[in-house]
């Protein structure tokens, strides 16, 4: 989906918490790459990260976007001062399904009615609110089909067994009694990966956390964020934290013009 995914979070916590959401490549107004991947992802929040000067930063990812925040703290511990990893994994079960290839033979328009059909589906649990439903039906349809294609081949490739089994930063695992897409078998096994990680339930919920359980998801963010050790910042990075975030957004885009 795209940065308005995490509306829930950016209304209620931007008094507490100096938030940032990003629209990946090809995602909202971003621009798409071509054959994009983990590691495409990861450079890009990388790239924000050390131009904002918000260094370390505690990365939030969703979903897939779990996945690049683990690949991001694993190639750039420096930039992580913390991860929460909501309805995420590291390697999806190989499921070969006869009817998603029969699905793959209907025409166009009858291929994605289905696709978004069983999509709403798998994402939410049977009490989910008309809102969650809404806003995140409303965002993947907004999605380009080739970054649907995309994230789902990246999904389906990816295993970062062995990068989560060496990450060395404080992480919390957040998933939904009733998620049918990265079940909690798979958060158990995420969380036993990342040494010293900390899971959460949310018992009820399904795959869309943050839309589905908005004040239970923002209660446990605060409450790791301020679990952190505050470590004391160096002159040069407590001067980035000091100046306003608008600020070093037009700083951001300002280099990115000039090296265009």
């Amino acid at each position: 989906m795209n940065a308005r995914s995490w509306v829930r979070q950016l209304e209620a916590l931007s008094g507490s918490l100096c938030l940032v959401a990003l629209d990946l490549p090809g995602h909202g107004e971003s621009a798409p790459v071509q054959a994009a991947s983990l590691a495409d992802h990861a450079a890009v929040a990388a790239e924000l990260i050390g131009a904002l000067a918000m260094r370390p930063a505690v990365i939030v990812g969703h979903s897939l976007g779990g996945s690049i925040a683990i690949e991001l703290a694993a190639r750039r511990p420096d930039l992580v001062r913390g991860l929460v990893l909501i309805a995420s994994c590291v390697a999806l079960p190989l499921v070969d399904s006869m009817g998603e290839r029969l699905v793959a033979l209907l025409p166009g328009p009858l291929r994605r009615m289905f696709f978004f059909s069983l999509v709403k589906k798998v994402l939410f649990a049977p009490d989910a609110s008309a809102d969650a439903v809404a806003i995140t039906m409303r965002e993947l349809r907004a999605c380009m089909p080739e970054t649907l294609a995309d994230d789902v081949r990246m999904a389906r490739a990816m295993d970062l067994t062995g990068a989560a089994s060496r990450l060395d930063v404080p992480t919390l695992v957040l998933t939904g009694s009733r998620d049918r897409l990265t079940t909690s078998a798979l958060a158990v096994r995420l969380s036993a990966l990342i040494r010293g990680s900390r899971l959460r339930i949310a018992d009820g919920a399904g795959h869309m956390l943050p839309l589905e359980a908005p004040v239970w998801v923002n209660r446990e963010i605060v409450s790791f964020v301020e679990s952190l050790d505050t470590a004391p910042l160096s002159p040069a990075r407590a001067d980035g934290r000091r100046r306003p975030l608008f600020r070093r957004v037009l700083d951001c885009l300002g280099r990115i013009a000039r090296r265009n």
